[in-house]
């Protein structure tokens, strides 16, 4: 989104797991990928959309030039756009990358305010997550011997649910029906 070149932050949950993950993915692929970019500053967002907006204020003060912002929430992108609405208007050529698709954030991906969002594999979560109850519940053995004939398979130790990049090209898929 930024060609490739620039200066980039992030605004996360630090103290969760799961965003520390998204952050570090973020930052090592920018890295490693994007040699003529960098990541200039990481900022706690606190997964609250006003605290976020302070945030992406204080970004866009300290680097006028900041090419985008990862915000590894919803309500985090929510607040980025806007700070970015506020300090540059809807001329702004700031990228922003969010995560989930909430209504408010797939509003703002429509509108082009973001760039684009993350959505989560929701149905793969729910089929594993039911999955695993089954076998925890049948006290089914990790052994694979054990799953001789009509029995249900293992659940695997780690499942990739999957992940989808919702831009304004693919948005109205991803509103609930």
């Amino acid at each position: 989104l930024t060609g490739g070149k620039g200066t980039v932050a992030i605004i996360t949950t630090p103290d969760q797991h799961n965003h520390q993950e998204r952050t570090d993915g973020f930052s090592h692929t920018i890295r490693s990928e994007f040699p003529e970019m960098k990541v200039v500053s990481v900022k706690d967002g606190r997964g609250d959309q006003v605290a976020s907006r302070q945030a992406a204020e204080e970004l866009l003060s300290q680097y006028p030039k900041l090419g985008g912002i990862f915000a590894t929430e919803s309500n985090g992108g929510i607040g980025v756009a806007e700070a970015v609405q506020a300090q540059q208007g809807s001329g702004s050529t700031l990228k922003i990358i969010s995560f989930d698709t909430d209504k408010g954030t797939l509003d703002l991906v429509k509108e082009g305010r973001i760039a684009a969002t993350m959505a989560q594999g929701t149905w793969n979560m729910g089929y594993w997550s039911l999955t695993e109850l089954f076998h925890l519940h049948r006290d089914l053995q990790e052994d694979p011997d054990v799953y001789e004939g009509s029995k249900p398979l293992p659940v695997p130790d780690k499942v990739d649910t999957g992940i989808d990049v919702v831009t304004r090209a693919n948005v109205d898929n991803y509103y609930a029906k």
